[in-house]
């Protein structure tokens, strides 16, 4: 947007969505302040801004307004098309899932398949090594000697914290390591910062066994500190009034799920059967008061309200990267001739919404010209 607005001359503002950052009318985020806080709201803000800017700046009544978002500002972008057609004229809408789900089993399948892609540096003897490593921390998990090793093997703070199921959960339920797909960029530069170089320690048999390359792994990114895995303390934290990472969870748990679970069966790579939805349902309603069926109510509710990833409208272009986790809820498939949507191949989450850079892909490049073209033909439409 920022890049191609000049050619235009087109003037850019930037929102920022209520009780995000300082835009919080009230003191903290206690759940009775987020009386306001849902995507009907906000997207009520983007109409009030258009008829506000549209004054100040004295703008024509028939200035073509196009809205530009990635991720969550992404679907918001496309929702306010939707919801104001008369008000904003077209949309790109950048890896945006769109269709809600309690259960988002969908989130780690990708990310398995991307630490398999080669073409961002990972490989199937990659993938391999992170799921038998998890498989064999399952299996320790189960006894009380295993627990006592993994506890010395990979520095856990608390002696006996495994103990613990619910401990067990936030140790492994969504890995013992983080594995950079969503924000996966191979220019960057930290240690282990992205797929390939993470693809080369787990592949490295010279440091053990796969349970010991994701131990070597994990040390690395706690920079040699213990780990403390307390459900307790993690529920807590996301009661706390003061903390502002509540208002996306509060959402999560009032609009639209997006749960990433670790199911048997499925192709999560982290320890199966840890993270199931029942976890996401208690901190839902120990959070916010919010029960398991209330939910599932909201977020079928959304999907019909909104339309999910049958979305009806035009002028939005849906774009999605082939190694961002979110893919599995976005648009894929056009809704209707007037919403094309297109796939960045090896790109991860909104990457060509960045600024461009000499490193970037050619897929990225492309992606960008053919974003662009799309914009400028629908603004030169009569």
């Amino acid at each position: 947007m920022v890049e191609l607005a000049p050619k235009y001359g087109a003037m850019m503002f930037a929102l920022e969505h209520r009780y995000y950052g300082p835009s919080n009318p009230f003191e903290d985020y206690a759940t009775e302040n987020f009386k306001y806080l849902n995507s009907e709201q906000a997207l009520g803000d983007i109409a009030s801004f258009h008829t506000f800017a549209t004054d100040k700046f004295d703008l024509p009544k028939d200035a073509r307004w196009v809205t530009w978002g990635g991720s969550y500002p992404g679907m918001m972008a496309a929702l306010a098309r939707l919801r104001f057609p008369n008000l904003i004229y077209a949309s790109v809408s950048s890896s945006s899932p769109l269709q809600g789900a309690v259960d988002m089993p969908g989130y780690n399948n990708v990310v398995a398949a991307s630490m398999k892609a080669v073409d961002v540096g990972g490989s199937q003897a990659c993938l391999d090594a992170i799921v038998a490593g998890h498989k064999d921390i399952g299996e320790k998990l189960d006894s009380k000697e295993g627990r006592q090793s993994l506890e010395e093997t990979f520095n856990v703070c608390t002696p006996g914290a495994l103990h613990s199921s619910k401990n067990r959960e936030q140790f492994a339920g969504d890995g013992v390591v983080y594995l950079p797909v969503q924000s996966n960029d191979p220019s960057c530069t930290t240690p282990y910062c992205d797929i390939a170089s993470i693809c080369t320690l787990m592949t490295n048999e010279t440091v053990g066994s796969p349970l010991d390359r994701l131990a070597s792994l994990a040390s690395i990114q706690h920079m040699g500190a213990c780990m403390e895995p307390n459900y307790d303390a993690m529920i807590k934290g996301m009661s706390n009034a003061a903390n502002p990472e509540r208002v996306w969870l509060y959402q999560t748990c009032t609009e639209w799920g997006f749960y990433q679970t670790c199911n048997v069966g499925t192709d999560c790579p982290y320890t199966q059967g840890l993270h199931d939805i029942n976890v996401d349902y208690d901190i839902c309603q120990q959070a916010f008061g919010v029960s398991p069926e209330q939910v599932n109510y909201q977020i079928q509710h959304g999907n019909a309200v909104y339309g999910g990833s049958d979305i009806q409208s035009s002028r939005i272009i849906f774009t999605n990267g082939q190694i961002d986790p979110w893919q599995a809820n976005g648009v894929l498939e056009e809704p209707n001739a007037e919403e094309p949507v297109l796939m960045v191949t090896g790109a991860s989450h909104h990457f060509w919404t960045h600024p461009s850079l000499p490193t970037d892909s050619a897929a990225v490049n492309e992606a960008r010209e053919i974003i662009w073209k799309q914009v400028g033909d629908w603004l030169e439409q009569k």
